[in-house]
Formats: structure tokens, C-alpha cells, sequence
């Protein structure tokens, strides 16, 4: 801005705060993370009730007498169920990669040994030169996590649906 005929740059007063870009770039990580605790509570609730199914669906219809082929549909919703239920510990468990092209320390699989320090001194220091650009790759980061939950929950969800009308089909017919 010119100001007299000077040219006046704005510069953040002592305390003001980061830089907008890094505010945003905070704001868009704090979201990101929101989400995975989002996803994580949802694929929790989704194991319990998994592993509740069929202690309710033996408890109301009690154990399959296997009489004939309609029983075939009780194992393919069995089936449905176990591929269900590794969707979803799939998505609690933690991650131990990401897809960032650049090195950087953003997640604790980078400080997990065996790590150099020096090496971990200078990318955190390079960091304090570029949060925004560290913070980035963070979002990026996680990003990969929460796309991988949710890929895992939909999974999970689509398997446990095909489990359920299997079932319920197999308990409707069945003699």
C-alpha cells in the first residue's frame, strides 16, 4: 500500500496471530481431524453392532438345523458378515503410511525408530520455516487416513446390509 509515496507493507503486529494462510490451512487440518474422530465413532458403534448380530439372530431363531440348500443362503450372509466385520477393524486400525511425495514429519509413523535425529531436527526445523506448507502435507495426510476409514466403512456397511437380508430372507424361509 502506498502511503506518502511510500510503499508500506502490512506486517502482523506482535501477538496477532498467523498468517491468514495459515490460519486456513489450520482451520482445513482441525476439520480433517474432526472427521476421523467422526469416522472412528461411527465404525465403533458398527463393530459392537456387528458382533451383536448374530448373538441376536441365533438368540430369535436359534442354531441352524442345516436341512437343505436354503440353509446356503444362512452361510453366504455369514460370509457377508465376516467380510463386513474386517472392513470395519480395518478402519480402527491405525495407519502406518501416507501418500505425501515430499519427506516431512507429520504423523507418528515418521518418529516411530529407526529415525535418524538429525534428520528429524532438520525437517521440523524446515517446517518452522513453512508451516503452512507443513501443515498441508498434515491435512494431506490425514486426508489419506479418512478417505481409508470411510472406503473401509462403506465396505463395512454394504457387507453387514447383504448379512442382514440374508439372513432375514434365510429366517423367513427357512422350515
Amino acid at each position: 500500500m502506498a502511503v506518502g509515496g511510500r510503499t508500506v507493507t502490512a506486517t502482523p503486529a506482535p501477538g496477532a496471530g498467523p498468517p491468514a494462510g495459515e490460519r486456513v490451512a489450520e482451520r482445513l487440518l482441525t476439520t480433517v481431524r474432526e472427521d476421523l474422530g467422526r469416522a472412528d465413532t461411527k465404525v465403533s458403534v458398527l463393530v459392537s453392532g456387528s458382533l451383536a448380530l448374530p448373538v441376536l439372530l441365533i438368540g430369535l431363531r436359534g442354531n441352524p438345523a442345516w436341512q437343505g440348500p436354503l440353509d446356503l443362503v444362512l452361510v453366504a450372509a455369514g460370509v457377508c458378515w465376516t467380510l463386513a466385520v474386517t472392513a470395519l477393524v480395518r478402519a480402527l486400525m491405525p495407519r502406518t503410511r501416507t501418500v505425501r511425495e515430499r519427506s516431512g514429519v507429520t504423523f507418528f509413523g515418521d518418529l516411530v525408530p529407526p529415525q535418524d535425529l538429525g534428520r528429524l531436527t532438520s525437517e521440523v526445523t524446515e517446517a518452522g520455516r513453512d508451516p503452512v506448507g507443513w501443515l498441508l502435507v498434515q491435512a494431506v495426510d490425514v486426508s489419506f487416513i479418512l478417505s481409508a476409514k470411510y472406503r473401509a466403512i462403506r465396505w463395512g456397511v454394504v457387507g453387514l446390509a447383504c448379512s442382514v437380508t440374508l439372513a432375514l430372507v434365510w429366517g423367513l424361509t427357512a422350515p
